[in-house]
């Protein structure tokens, strides 16, 4: 299944409230989690589908699909 335009803004947009909500969950545990790592762990989720986007484009244009 390639990944489309559309479904990388629709991970996109659907990360942003889960990095954010990722220090509720880690408050819940009585772990404090700073702002700062909730941004690194956005912005390695960010490159993550990305990159994947980007690899799912080249194997289409290889394939020719």
């Amino acid at each position: 299944m390639r990944l489309t335009k559309a479904g990388v803004l629709i991970l996109v947009a659907f990360s942003v409230p889960v990095a954010i909500e990722l220090r509720t969950l880690f408050a819940l545990f009585g772990i404090d989690l700073p702002l700062a790592a909730a941004g690194v762990f956005e912005v390695v989720l960010l490159v993550a589908i990305l990159s994947a986007y980007v690899l799912g484009e080249r194997r289409a244009a290889a394939t020719g699909g």
